[in-house]
């Protein structure tokens, strides 16, 4: 995949998490997938790459959504 293709695919896939996740801001947001970045890649936001970064931000909603369906399986 081309740089500007993945770069475009980051921002859609943020935009996506935002909604999914709407009483995080944005600061939150992007904090809390570095930090998922650095834990997968060794890599931060200031140094990963666009696709490291986005595999950060898929894994961040699996993740999320997957915490999501066990606390409504356990109600």
């Amino acid at each position: 995949m081309r740089t500007s293709e993945t770069r475009a695919d980051v921002f859609a896939a943020l935009q996506e998490l935002s909604e999914v996740i709407p009483e995080m801001r944005t600061g939150q947001l992007m904090a809390a997938v570095g930090e998922l970045c650095s834990d997968l890649h060794g890599r931060g936001l200031w140094d990963a790459d666009d696709d490291e970064l986005l595999e950060a931000v898929w894994q961040f909603r699996r993740n999320y959504e997957e915490a999501v369906a066990e606390r409504h399986e356990g109600a």
